[in-house]
């Protein structure tokens, strides 16, 4: 047992010493991000139980680290993990979503042989989870700006939020395994997650599942680039959630999109879909952006979502960014008016209509 031991002991030495003597740079980077949002609600319901506007700071800062080097078969590899402090970290209840940020934020570990990579971990992989008519890259999309809208389209008093379809069918953020395939005009990946519990697909697991499983497997799609055409970035993105053995239907979400900029113009358009037990959520968007100079820019957009049924209204938002770029820190606005905010049950019924202002401070080191 003694020599077992000490054999154990070595060859666990000799691995962290294999470890410790790679010859890899290290990086740290942060980015710290201070907003203020004012949303005023219009509807007759929600002002009348006090709750017609509300406005308040929030923040996002964010440590990133990362290594990269040579394996000792000649493979390249990288590795990291990233530390997000969001506002809600402060929430008493300390819900697992609000210290996501601090377990599964681009955790990961590549292995690269040439242009293709294979990744293990979260929140590393290509995903839908952006807007492209937020020409402007605000950390928030013009449809996150509507939560906590009040009134609802059935008269509820209760907060309500954009139905406009996000990142609702990804589980990118969950921890999982995936390749991707730099094609040169795009890039092409494929990302598994094998189920579980909700702890652990966020890992929970210290070094292995230790719950029955709960869940069932999802499989994601994605390709992005510009396909040989300069001043393009289009993506095509396909995921499904197997419900195998389950009553409900597969999970499906589905977005196809593109930015085209030529000059000081950009243009963006997209179609989001996605597709639930019950229900499908359809989302478009168009927008138009200008560069004025090279640090002040603004645009122009719209955003249409429904959910399919008989008699259903739409969910209309109409928005205007300006960006101004002090060299280290940049600025943003953005004024958006949403109409029948959280959809419709029919046609007539009471509408969550609001108004929202949104700044931002952002910096980088």
């Amino acid at each position: 047992m003694k020599n077992k031991l000490l054999t154990t002991t070595a060859i666990s030495a000799a691995m962290l010493m294999g470890v410790a003597n790679v010859n890899a740079q290290t990086t740290v980077k942060g980015q710290v991000h201070l907003t203020y949002k004012a949303l005023s609600n219009e509807s007759a319901t929600g002002a009348s139980t006090g709750s017609g506007s509300f406005r308040g700071f929030g923040k996002e800062t964010q440590l990133d680290i990362a290594t990269a080097g040579k394996l000792n078969n000649g493979m390249g590899y990288a590795a990291g993990f990233a530390l997000e402090f969001d506002g809600t970290d402060l929430s008493s209840t300390a819900t697992a979503a609000n210290s996501s940020g601090l377990h599964n934020e681009n955790v990961f570990i590549d292995f690269i042989s040439g242009n293709t990579t294979i990744t293990i971990g979260a929140d590393h992989v290509q995903n839908p989870d952006f807007t492209y008519t937020n020409l402007l890259g605000l950390r928030a999309d013009p449809e996150n700006l509507f939560a906590g809208s009040s009134g609802g389209a059935t008269g509820a008093t209760a907060p309500t939020a954009s139905i406009y379809p996000g990142s609702g069918t990804t589980k990118y953020e969950s921890y999982g395994a995936g390749i991707i395939q730099n094609l040169g005009i795009a890039k092409a990946s494929y990302y598994y997650v094998p189920g579980g519990t909700a702890s652990d697909e966020n890992g929970g697991g210290t070094t292995f599942q230790a719950a029955v499983d709960s869940g069932e497997s999802s499989h994601e799609f994605m390709i992005r680039g510009n396909f040989g055409i300069k001043g393009l970035d289009a993506t095509l993105f396909y995921s499904f959630l197997d419900n195998e053995g389950q009553t409900a239907q597969d999970t499906e979400g589905r977005m196809i999109g593109a930015k085209y900029t030529i000059g000081n113009v950009s243009v963006a358009g997209e179609l989001k879909r996605n597709t639930g037990a019950s229900s499908t959520t359809t989302g478009k968007g168009l927008a138009l952006g200008y560069a004025v100079d090279k640090d002040l820019s603004v645009s122009i957009g719209q955003q249409v979502a429904e959910v399919g049924g008989v008699g259903q209204q739409e969910e209309k938002i109409k928005f205007l960014q300006v960006g101004y770029s002090l060299g280290p820190v940049t600025t943003g606005l953005s004024y958006a008016k949403g109409t029948n905010i959280g959809g419709g049950t029919a046609v007539g019924a009471a509408a969550a209509d609001s108004d929202v202002l949104y700044l931002q401070l952002s910096t980088a080191f």
